[in-house]
């Protein structure tokens, strides 16, 4: 497959393009490229959508468990392959999919391709591979921050079982087999639950033809997702320092989410550390909005703010942030990336419209939410 792709590689068509393709296979699969003339690196990227395979107490942590194995590739040394060619592999899982980040030269997408085919492949997992990233995931918790610990709470409050953190319950972790990993696999990996997003200075018909050729063989299963509800608000407590605010979101095209995405940016410039907890998706979601180090400080900021005085500055930080995740070809095929995996029509361009379109009225019931019964609050010690 490396010498077919590589031919196809090397025929650039002589025709004016559009900065990106999107695809959509016959089995489901989807397929982003987004050319950046001049580049200076390539990002590929494969997702596998949670559809089919979302966390419930009994499987809580298995798709964890199963991206660190299929990271290491079929012979677990796909991490010392990839840097003979001057490329990394980042690998993580969220509530909306499972994502393998290929950062490579600029030339090498035939490589980064076939190495996104050994991802996609069930590698044999033994009782003592369980073990052993069991025990791996087990450190790797211990180095969690505390904001992504006081979203998780805040998370499990709004949310119940539908909202369980997909790091996982290192128990149901230690208890996996590997015919249970197989299911979750099956599932992952068919068509319509996979995405491939490459960004980088590559023609848009070839990468999409060499993609298409490597996901369009997946099988079209018929994936039924689980609804997540709308989220409550509520009281949690945690024993580490600090507090935090989150903001039940109905899904990223909705202009209540740009909104309460605009509201917690301009609220977090008001003090010191604050920092703002955002996955965009079309799912119902959750931004959290916290401080550390200093309980007081953000209340006071909260009892404070005002929604005419922060508007414009809400405004323009909110489309600094999209900027910022739409910077680099990495960031590009991570963020167009993992919105196709939660829905195939959904692109960043929404918030900006979104935004765009924002009242003071919208504006003002966003910051308003932060400080009434929707929020949930996360007291620390």
């Amino acid at each position: 497959m490396l010498a077919y792709l590589a031919c196809l590689l090397v025929t650039q068509a002589p025709v004016l393009q559009p900065a990106r393709l999107r695809t959509i296979l016959p089995n489901g699969a989807a397929i982003l490229v987004e050319n950046i003339p001049g580049a200076k690196s390539l990002s590929v990227q494969l997702f596998a959508a949670s559809r089919g395979t979302e966390e419930t107490p009994i499987s809580n942590g298995l798709r964890h468990l199963l991206e660190h194995i299929v990271a290491k590739g079929p012979k677990g040394d796909l991490d010392r392959r990839l840097e003979t060619i001057g490329g990394f592999l980042t690998a993580e899982t969220s509530r909306d999919a499972m994502a393998f980040r290929l950062s490579l030269p600029t030339n090498r997408l035939a490589e980064g391709l076939q190495f996104c085919e050994e991802l996609m492949h069930m590698p044999s997992v033994t009782p003592d591979d369980i073990r052993h990233e069991a025990s791996i995931l087990e450190q790797e918790g211990l180095l969690r921050s505390d904001s992504t610990r006081f979203s998780s709470v805040a998370w499990a409050k709004a949310y119940g079982d539908k909202g369980l953190d997909p790091f996982g319950n290192l128990d149901v972790i230690r208890n996996a087999t590997p015919a249970m990993l197989d299911a979750i696999h099956k599932v992952q990996f068919a068509g319509p639950n996979l995405v491939v997003s490459v960004a980088g200075d590559v023609d848009l018909d070839v990468a999409t033809k060499a993609c298409s050729d490597l996901v369009g063989r997946a099988p079209k299963l018929n994936v039924t997702p689980q609804e997540r509800p709308k989220g409550e608000g509520g009281q949690a407590a945690i024993d580490l320092p600090g507090i935090a605010y989150s903001v039940p979101v109905p899904g990223f095209r909705l202009p209540e989410t740009a909104a309460r995405l605009a509201a917690a940016l301009a609220l977090a410039s008001e003090a010191d550390r604050c920092y703002v907890l955002y996955t965009p998706s079309a799912n119902p979601g959750m931004i959290t909005l916290g401080r550390s180090d200093d309980k007081a400080g953000l209340v006071r900021v909260l009892s404070k703010a005002d929604a005419n005085d922060l508007f414009a500055r809400g405004l323009i930080m909110a489309r600094a942030w999209l900027r910022r995740s739409l910077d680099t070809p990495e960031d590009i095929a991570a963020t167009r990336g993992l919105l196709i995996a939660s829905a195939v029509d959904l692109k960043p361009d929404v918030l900006i419209e979104n935004l765009n379109a924002m009242t003071h009225r919208q504006f003002a019931a966003a910051i308003e939410s932060f400080r009434s019964n929707e929020a949930v609050v996360v007291t620390g010690r």
